[in-house]
């Protein structure tokens, strides 16, 4: 009997530890989530590029983009929707290295890689501001080319894929990246439910500016509204030539791409970004096919998002101000 007792005891503060224990452990990982970093550095970037939308006629610019798919790019409707009307020529930058590689697709009427959300309209800042680029890298055209020495104002230089292929094997750092921009693992999708919320994690995006990366992090809250079918923040350094980034959360969810940034009473600057909501993945899917089901797709719905309790008409308003015509908004 009295071992019977000492087992049993032993049993019983046993399970009182599990317990407290567990318990300890769901309080540390509810807490923790929001400051965890596994998508916070450019090496985490590997899914998003820099891109230039070359037109028949008028100037180059430049844009990035977010693979989404195997041969599916994310990108903001107002970089190609006039550039790209007819044709154009789209040309991806895959590395920061000097030594670098273009993937170069060309869009008409009779073969599109370009597909513009049918529910843009420019004169509504960010709301449907999306876009779809089919760029296959198995299909694509390859240009292998040099960057000139930092600092000079040389051009490109061409060069052939044996001296690419010589320059990956000095580098192992280009070749990993080289092989992860290839690779189809992709971000999970963030959609947002049809209601106004705060996001509750950390947002993040990268700056890529002929090829040098960098990234940017939010330290402000940041609210998707209803009523406006996209996100907002502060503006924390978001710049023109940026649109069609990745907005990033630190748990490595795709939360949106980068439209716009936009003033509104006493020079306040907020940037906007289109989310992922019903729209857009309506759109999506209509355009990706087989490669829609593909992707990996989260609910914002209940662990992404708490109640939002700012005043959200100041935005609203401006943007109406914007749909009617008085243009204070900046694209980046």
């Amino acid at each position: 009997m009295f071992k019977y007792n000492i087992r049993m005891k032993r049993i019983f503060f046993s399970f009182l530890f599990l317990v407290f224990v567990t318990t300890l452990w769901a309080q540390v990982s509810f807490v923790s989530v929001v400051d965890v970093d596994s998508h916070t550095k450019k090496e985490d970037f590997f899914h998003t590029f820099e891109y230039y939308i070359i037109p028949e006629k008028g100037q180059v610019t430049k844009c990035q983009a977010t693979r989404v798919g195997r041969k599916w790019f994310a990108t903001a409707a107002h970089c190609v929707r006039t550039a790209c009307t007819g044709s154009c020529t789209l040309r991806l930058d895959l590395l920061e290295y000097p030594t670098s590689v273009f993937l170069d697709v060309t869009h008409t009427d009779k073969k599109k890689h370009v597909f513009v959300h049918p529910k843009y309209n420019p004169k509504v800042p960010a709301s449907h501001d999306f876009a779809l680029l089919k760029i296959d890298p198995a299909a694509a055209r390859r240009r292998y080319y040099r960057r000139p020495p930092e600092g000079s104002k040389g051009q490109n230089l061409l060069i052939s894929k044996q001296d690419f292929d010589a320059a990956l094997a000095q580098n192992a750092l280009a070749r990993r990246a080289y092989k992860e921009a290839l690779s189809p693992s992709l971000p999970p999708v963030l959609v947002f439910e049809d209601a106004t919320r705060e996001i509750d994690r950390k947002l993040s995006v990268i700056s890529i500016f002929d090829g040098k990366r960098s990234i940017l992090k939010n330290p402000n809250p940041t609210h998707y509204v209803k009523e406006l079918g996209f996100a907002y923040t502060q503006n924390f350094g978001v710049i023109k030539g940026m649109s069609g980034s990745g907005v990033m959360t630190n748990t490595g969810e795709l939360a949106g791409i980068i439209s716009g940034h936009l003033g509104v009473g006493n020079n306040k600057q907020y940037f906007m970004f289109t989310a992922f909501n019903k729209s857009l993945m309506e759109f999506m899917e209509e355009v990706m096919s087989s490669d829609y089901y593909k992707m990996e797709r989260k609910s914002s719905v209940p662990n992404f998002v708490v109640r939002s309790k700012e005043n959200h008409e100041p935005i609203i308003n401006a943007v109406r101000l914007l749909s009617q015509g008085n243009n204070t908004i900046i694209m980046p």
